[in-house]
């Protein structure tokens, strides 16, 4: 899996070279109330830090956090911000991201910016990293000076594609660009408030240009669908809108309010011919559409992949937000005792049943997504590097649409268990966990956003199960699979339906070889029931988007899940077979990975019994579950030292619960304490009691 792109086989390390250097690489941690849980630790973390984040990842850190840690712009404030400080405290932390080059799109340690500056690193990542790629994929050789004012900071961009009453649905967008002869050049119309570009990131403030989508329309009154342009929205001396521009700000949203999201409505508003981006079609001086890629599949494909960064991006915000949620939470429980055998031997709450059960699963998704998460952005690099190389041909055409369907479903996937893992780490943590100091509520809003932008995830997973369905057809039909990134090779083989359940102990059961072959069985099963639900609905008279529409739910939405789950699953699988790792870490890992499959097959157990993959009397559940809990005793005594393998340093945490010395009470006295208006005569104090 994924390992088809050349570059996704860079290895994360340099050598056993760089062993020696370790205790110069990485810190070690203070002592304290979390030393009894490192000392049962069944590996080196520092090692397998290293090995995982690679000696460049753990340099590329350290140098993230010395500029964090000392710089005014990050220094953090116990009181909450306007909106118009959010803002610019936002913007402070962009140059600071500039000035030091810690942002390179190319570069997949720049993902560390996102645990400390979220808002920043998304901005950042619009104006430096999206619209410059959008830039060399989608136009062309006119269009490098605006490239140039954008790397030389003249220009701040954003990318609007989004309207009020069409999101999702690019196809029912208003926005217009008819071309002018007489003016040569385009003129953008929004025909109603509905048509407004909104949502767009960088533009409520602070952009002065945007990547605007419109349906491009030529003097022959021919609409030629939705297209890219770079367009002028602020005059960069003045920073103020230009005539027949109306641009405003969204107004305070849940979280990441240092991030400007805006709306544009244009009046007629004349941009010069150039603006088009204009890489597979152009419109000549006299208005007449030329094609330059005139292979309809191929300019589809390419717009698709060069539209899956952000998606793929996202599935490593949501591993990063999951990941401060799951230092949080389980430092603390390694620390809060409650109970025990007697009066006087209190146990960590980290040691009940229950709350094994209920966060480290989380730990064993969140060493998945940050796995997944690393390989999908370097397979958008290799192809973001390959469309740059002017290479169109069926292979980059095919990975194009298998990008965009992988992404259209493990964005999903991966914001969902990022929303639901950083709940229970709230709820685990019990009242303290409410609290605004306890960081988890602001983590929980940030998060929040994964789940919408970029394609609503109930809406964008149903570009998966087209894609699935298209090639299900495709075996149906005697043709071969699509799938450069070998996510589905395995649906054309027929033994997989003849596959059963025929484990009979836990530890056989628990094999992630064994796991990952159920998965096989039930994207097979799901796409077989998918296909029939649709064919007969057709048959039945049903228009084709009725068919599809009315085959979602328990269907093609659960196809595209099974099918995300699958592939998180088998390229942790392939990693483990990496020989860099050590026997133990290699031994840990594995837990890891079979207690994310085990428990994610867990919820498809109706599947496993109705569709025949495990007879009534297989005991499929109760392996499943011995194991689920086992493997969660197990790993609670590693689970601190795998939290301290991803966390960066305390000052980023930024928490009290989850500090590394775990002197959880201490840093909440000094948190409470330090602010004076806690201990103040509230001003209004003579109506609490109204007849003083």
């Amino acid at each position: 899996m994924l390992s088809y792109v050349r570059s996704a086989g860079v290895r994360l390390t340099r050598g056993k070279h760089a062993m020696p250097n370790i205790n110069n690489l990485i810190k070690d941690l203070p002592h304290g109330p979390l030393d009894a849980y490192r000392k049962q630790a069944t590996f080196n973390w520092k090692s397998l830090k290293l090995t995982l984040e690679g000696e460049d990842g753990v340099e590329a850190q350290n140098r993230i956090w010395r500029i964090i840690e000392t710089h005014p712009a990050f220094q953090r404030t116990k009181r909450s911000l306007t909106l118009d400080e959010a803002r610019r405290r936002c913007n402070a932390q962009m140059r600071v991201i500039a000035e030091n080059d810690l942002f390179q799109f190319s570069n997949r340690h720049s993902i560390y910016l996102h645990q400390c500056c979220l808002s920043a690193a998304i901005k950042f990542g619009i104006s430096r990293g999206m619209v410059p790629s959008a830039l060399m994929t989608l136009g062309t050789e006119q269009h490098q000076p605006f490239l140039q004012e954008i790397i030389d900071g003249n220009y701040t961009c954003c990318f609007a594609l989004t309207e009020i009453s069409h999101g999702t649905n690019t196809r029912g967008m208003q926005t217009t660009a008819t071309y002018d002869v007489a003016t040569k050049s385009f003129i953008l119309h929004t025909p109603s408030f509905e048509a407004a570009k909104c949502w767009v990131g960088n533009l409520g403030k602070s952009s002065t240009h945007a990547i605007v989508y419109a349906q491009l329309i030529t003097p022959d009154r021919t609409n030629h669908g939705l297209h890219p342009f770079i367009v002028p929205i602020r005059d960069p001396e003045t920073h103020l809108p230009y005539p027949r521009v109306t641009v405003g700000d969204m107004g305070e949203k849940i979280g990441l309010n240092g991030i400007d999201n805006g709306f544009v409505i244009f009046d007629n508003y004349p941009i010069p011919r150039i603006c088009l981006l204009n890489r597979t079609a152009d419109v000549s001086e006299s208005g007449q559409y030329i094609l330059a890629v005139k292979n309809e599949r191929k300019r589809f494909g390419a717009s698709l992949g060069a539209l899956s960064a952000g998606r793929v991006t996202i599935t490593g915000l949501c591993t990063q937000c999951l990941l401060l949620a799951l230092t949080i939470a389980i430092r603390y429980c390694a620390v809060r005792k409650q109970f025990g055998p007697t009066p006087d031997n209190e146990l960590p709450v980290i040691e009940y049943q229950t709350q094994q059960w209920r966060i480290i699963p989380h730990l064993a998704t969140l060493y998945t997504m940050k796995i997944f998460s690393s390989n999908f952005l370097n397979i958008l690099v290799e192809f973001n590097l390959e469309r740059l190389s002017g290479r169109n041909d069926d292979w980059i055409v095919d990975l194009g649409v298998e990008m965009h369907a992988l992404s259209s479903a493990a964005k999903p996937l991966c914001s969902w268990l990022a929303r639901d893992a950083i709940q229970d780490c709230r709820e685990s943590c019990g009242g303290h966990g409410y609290l605004k100091m306890s960081r988890l509520g602001d983590l929980r809003a940030e998060n929040d956003a994964n789940c919408t932008y970029e394609g609503e995830n109930n809406v964008l997973i149903q570009q998966t199960s087209n894609w699935l369905l298209t090639q299900w057809a495709n075996v149906i039909n005697g043709q071969s699979v699509q799938s450069p990134l070998h996510t589905i090779d395995f649906i054309g083989a027929k033994e997989i339906f003849n596959m059963r359940f025929n484990q009979t102990t836990v530890e056989d059961t628990m094999r992630v070889e064994n796991l990952l072959e159920a998965f096989k069985w039930l994207v097979c099963y799901y796409l077989k029931k998918t296909y029939e639900r649709v064919k007969n609905l057709k048959a039945s008279g049903m228009t084709d988007f009725d068919a599809r529409n009315n085959s979602q739910s328990f269907l093609a939405r659960t196809l595209s899940l099974v099918y995300a789950e699958h592939v998180l699953i088998a390229e942790f699988v392939k990693t483990l077979k990496d020989p860099k790792w050590k026997a133990n870490e290699r031994e840990v890992l594995t837990k890891l990975c079979s207690l994310f499959a085990a428990v994610t097959l867990e919820k498809r157990m109706g599947d496993l019994y109705a569709g025949g993959y495990a007879s009534p009397n297989s005991n499929i559940d109760g392996f499943l579950r011995e194991g689920i809990i086992t493997l969660c005793k197990e790993l609670a005594s590693d689970a601190v030292a795998l939290i301290d393998v991803l966390a960066p340093p305390d000052f980023v945490v930024n928490s009290p619960l989850g500090m590394s010395d775990g002197q959880v009470y201490k840093h909440m006295k000094e948190w409470i304490f330090e602010n004076k208006e806690n201990f103040e005569r509230p001003s209004w104090w003579r109506e609490i009691r109204p007849k003083l």
